[in-house]
């Protein structure tokens, strides 16, 4: 093997550095390429397809929460498998007023959608209120929200 390689000394070296580039690119090409691909959420979001929240689903429920007279405003934003609500508040309203508002929403998502997604609900006021803002999540595999701390300043 020592007097092949000392014999084909140029051969070797071109096979040597031949092997290591091509080592290279498949390494490149199977590792680091895919970490460039435009789909932040990575596979995280298979199966999304047959579980779309509707815009009729979306208004339904802002319509359902805004005949409460004290909700003056709802606003709704998905992402990913986050469905984010926040909802303005009168503070006048009460705190478990205002926790059971999450009841109006669970209401109108189907059972196979809020298996699959996450709730996520801030309420809040227009004026400063030491009860608000409250915070609610509810897990895919919860069936209720759970609240942080109510309301205050973090001060």
């Amino acid at each position: 093997m020592k007097n092949f390689i000392k014999n084909h000394k140029k051969g070797c070296m071109i096979g040597g550095i031949v092997f290591l580039i091509l080592f290279l690119i498949v390494t490149i090409w199977l590792f680091v390429i895919p970490l460039f691909s435009n789909n932040k959420y990575g596979d995280r979001l298979e199966g999304i397809e047959d579980h779309k929240i509707s815009n009729s689903t979306v208004s339904d429920i802002e319509g359902s929460l805004k005949e409460n007279k004290m909700v003056s405003d709802v606003e709704y934003h998905n992402e990913g498998r986050i469905l984010n609500f926040i909802i303005t508040v009168s503070s006048e309203m009460s705190v478990e007023d205002a926790k059971a508002l999450d009841d109006v929403i669970l209401d109108k998502i189907s059972d196979k959608n809020k298996e699959y997604y996450d709730i996520q609900i801030l309420i809040d006021t227009e004026e400063e209120n030491d009860n608000y803002p409250i915070v609610g999540y509810k897990h895919k595999t919860e069936d209720n929200f759970v609240y942080g701390k109510d309301g205050g300043s973090s001060e």
